[in-house]
């Protein structure tokens, strides 16, 4: 739950290269609506300026696609031109219909996820919170705010570093949604101060 994303891609024209352009315009155009019909609700509600949005989870199935792409690459051609058998062989195309499919399947899913991944929208006056489910608003008078800390595991070498995480919460004590991010903690606490949110 941690990067804002954004991205445009433009473009006309035919062949190969017109429908991975076409796929960029629907998701611009996908994730254009989705902000727009945030503006809307926000404005409805009178929450103000807005000051960020941030993806809450959902990976960059993009990169793993291809890096999974590239990982099964490399066997598959070396057991291709190895000295091996008819079982080998079919081993290895397998290998390589996969390392073409799986980059191609992430980025059709993430062609068609703009509207399923959860984001937090924040506004002077409270929060939007979108996801396949719609969007919900809620004012930071009806929030209350709650800090949580879990260790980490991180690399190889089993490196472990504290987390802290700044919760958002219902009135109904459920989480709506958490960050870590420093900066975005900052801006969330000095608004949800100013609008009468319940503090840690």
């Amino acid at each position: 739950m941690t990067d804002t994303e954004s991205g445009t891609e433009s473009g006309t024209g035919t062949g190969a290269g017109a429908g991975t352009r076409a796929s960029g315009r629907r998701r611009t155009a996908k994730g254009e609506a989705l902000l727009r019909d945030v503006a809307a609700l926000a404005e409805q509600r009178g929450f103000g300026e807005a000051h960020f949005h941030q993806a809450l989870g959902g990976g960059d199935v993009g990169c793993v696609g291809f890096g999974a792409g590239a990982v099964l690459l490399i066997p598959g051609i070396g057991i291709l031109i190895g000295p091996y058998g008819p079982a080998a062989t079919s081993v290895a195309v397998a290998l390589l219909v996969l390392a073409v499919l799986l980059p191609v399947a992430a980025l059709r899913y993430e062609t068609h996820r703009d509207g399923r991944i959860p984001r937090l929208h924040v506004y002077d006056g409270g929060i939007v919170l979108t996801g396949a489910a719609g969007a919900t608003a809620h004012a930071w008078r009806d929030l209350r705010l709650t800090e949580h800390s879990h260790t980490a595991t991180y690399g190889q070498g089993g490196a472990q570093r504290r987390v802290e995480r700044l919760e958002l919460r219902d009135t109904d004590d459920r989480v709506l949604c958490s960050t870590g991010a420093l900066d975005q903690k900052v801006v969330i606490l000095r608004l949800a101060e100013a609008g009468g949110a319940r503090l840690p």
